[in-house]
């Protein structure tokens, strides 16, 4: 689409920088040769006294491996965005600077990032071509479709930027260093903070099947789910009101979930006139660690938990017309072993949402910016 239509009907580049927002966080997760999971945030609470800033660095080996997985959680006092004008295409190009810790770069044709914490011995690279947008034809639609142009007041936004570039990476940490080529998978969250209860799921699949999906408690007393999956043959994306449900009930005629932080598990049904997809997702109850996340007051350790060694299986099933009987066209695993799977929130039995006074204790024992390394 020209950039003037994208200008008259409101359709911008919201992976860049948005002034409006409460917060913004970048999410990358490269999935390396040997399955492993590197993952880097960068994260910012507008306003926030404590805890504004957030990096998170991490290596999640698909075997436990203490002597080569680490996971690092940073509170930086100062971030320095710089924001570039529009690309051609109408990409933005940006960059977020950590003094001491490091940067993220993006351009039309790249994004980079490093980290150098020299003091515990870490140095991350980490660059990222060949972007595949969430849409083929749009390069700038993301999984919110039109809903995108409301992110003003809605209090909770996601946008994939890339569903699997090329990522070349290199990483030196406590004597040990590799590099090589890897797939990466590049996300965004702004808003207002980040809803009570959330799960969140990315899998890079054999023969170029991808799954991405995200959903909770996004409205008082109401669910929604926005959920995309990528094949050579199929390119579905499921976003409300047909995956909205009132909260209380397992879902509605549209959608049925079910989810076990406890067990690991998570699964949903989507059903609309031609198109059903059935997900069933499971990862290992003790490979789950804790990630910090944006709320209102600044970032919340341990608020959400991530598994980077979970199964992933797909049915995709259509039907010409609604009275038609349903054929289905792929089944199978889209993710065998290395896919991701996060509970956050109320979501999750390991958030002790019950105590916000967490934050309160942290602010009155003496200020760490540092904590880590722990083994994964």
């Amino acid at each position: 689409m020209p950039l003037i239509f994208r200008r008259l009907f409101g359709q911008t580049d919201h992976f860049a920088p948005h002034s409006y927002s409460g917060f913004e966080g970048y999410y990358c997760r490269t999935q390396l040769e040997d399955g492993g999971t590197l993952a880097v945030i960068f994260c910012s609470v507008y306003g926030a006294k404590y805890r504004n800033k957030y990096i998170h660095a991490s290596y999640t080996p698909l075997e436990p491996c203490p002597e080569i997985g680490f996971k690092y959680d940073w509170y930086p006092e100062y971030f320095h965005l710089e924001v570039g004008e529009p690309a051609p295409d109408g990409t933005r190009p940006f960059s977020i600077d950590a003094p001491g810790f490091g940067r993220m770069e993006v351009t039309p044709s790249s994004t980079k990032i490093v980290l150098f914490v020299l003091e515990e011995q870490l140095k991350l690279e980490v660059e990222l071509t060949d972007r595949v947008p969430w849409s083929a034809s749009d390069p700038l639609a993301g999984p919110m479709g039109s809903f995108a142009r409301l992110s003003r007041i809605q209090p909770l936004n996601w946008h994939v930027y890339s569903t699997a570039s090329t990522a070349q990476y290199a990483i030196v940490h406590g004597g040990h260093t590799r590099s090589g080529t890897g797939v990466a998978h590049l996300e965004k969250n702004w808003g207002r903070t980040f809803p009570a209860g959330w799960i969140w799921s990315q899998t890079f699949g054999a023969e170029e099947r991808r799954l991405c999906l995200a959903g909770g408690r996004a409205l008082p007393g109401i669910q929604a789910y926005l959920v995309g999956y990528r094949s050579p043959s199929l390119a579905w994306d499921f976003r409300p009101p047909a995956t909205a449900f009132f909260s209380g009930s397992k879902g509605s005629p549209t959608i049925r979930v079910r989810h076990d932080c406890r067990a690991g598990i998570f699964s949903l049904r989507i059903k609309v006139l031609t198109r059903m997809l059935v997900v069933e997702i499971e990862a290992s109850p003790d490979s789950f660690v804790g990630m910090s996340c944006p709320l209102k007051d600044g970032h919340q350790p341990n608020y959400a938990f991530e598994s980077f060694s979970a199964k992933v299986r797909v049915e995709a099933w259509t039907r010409r017309w609604p009275w038609n009987d349903w054929e289905c066209v792929e089944k199978g695993f889209c993710g065998e072993s290395s896919a991701a799977l996060e509970f956050g929130g109320s979501f999750s039995h390991l958030v002790k949402t019950d105590e916000p006074s967490q934050l309160y204790q942290f602010l009155r024992r003496p200020r760490k910016q540092v904590e880590g390394p722990v083994a994964v």
